[in-house]
């Protein structure tokens, strides 16, 4: 009797964990692994009902969206600092009324069908105020919100 409690209890809590554990379907790991074969390590999260891999990338922090047929929605790049960003948005910005805004963080958004845009989160000097810009490629600043008390600020939510 008190072998089957204990298989019992070991198949309950297998389930649990299971249940718990963030995954993706396979259609969704395989659509992952032909984008990006070299990664190995890949941590699996949901947002608004897409399937979010996170890892590592040629030094970069990247994050991918993909949608329950395994196509990607919205890639991100986490670039930290403006030296990545094209030159068109660092000269955008050092010209631009938020120049002497400290610049926290640096992230490229990639989709399949729209433009790629440039998110430069910055916190004013002084001051509890954040803000994100998102900058086109080419430069143009096409919104600046502010994020002060705002948290996933780069999720489905902001783009899809």
């Amino acid at each position: 009797m008190d072998k089957f409690r204990f298989i019992f209890l070991c198949v309950l809590l297998q389930a649990n964990l299971s249940v718990s554990a963030e995954y993706a379907p396979s259609i969704v790991q395989d659509s992952l692994r032909s984008l990006y074969p070299e990664v190995k390590t890949v941590g699996w999260s949901t947002d608004n009902g897409y399937y979010v891999a996170g890892f590592q990338d040629n030094g970069f922090d990247m994050k991918v969206w993909f949608n329950s047929k395994g196509n990607w929605v919205m890639k991100q790049t986490d670039w930290q600092v403006m030296d990545e960003a094209p030159e068109a948005i660092w000269h955008a910005f050092t010209f631009g009324p938020y120049s002497t805004d400290e610049v926290l963080d640096v992230t490229l958004v990639e989709f399949p069908r729209m433009k790629s845009q440039v998110v430069v989160h910055i916190g004013e000097d002084n001051a509890m105020t954040e803000y994100q810009l998102f900058y086109l490629t080419d430069g143009e600043l096409i919104n600046a919100r502010n994020v002060t008390n705002m948290s996933d600020i780069l999720g489905a939510n902001t783009f899809l």
